[in-house]
């Protein structure tokens, strides 16, 4: 199973989608350990960050199409921004 997450940092007003057999794990062990390369600037001890389950998939594929739509057709806050991706 792979799963479709967003982060919404609230103090930096930035929104990111990404994709993960287990997003819990890529959140604690590579995002917030400044080993994801769009994300190495927030802080998860400092910032304000939420984290969302947004759904799940049997394919990678569609995961990750999924993930490049919402950074162009997700309706964010105003004055948010969504962090794009390469993704595959």
């Amino acid at each position: 199973m792979y799963f479709v997450y967003r982060g919404v940092n609230y103090d930096l007003g930035e929104v990111y989608f990404g994709v993960s057999r287990d997003p819990v794990r890529r959140i604690d062990g590579s995002h917030c350990a400044g080993g994801t390369r769009a994300l190495a600037h927030w802080l998860c001890g400092l910032h304000r960050i939420r984290w969302y389950l947004v759904s799940r998939h049997r394919f990678q594929e569609l995961a990750s199409a999924l993930a490049h739509l919402l950074e162009r057709e997700y309706e964010h806050p105003a004055g948010f921004v969504v962090i794009r991706t390469g993704g595959i």
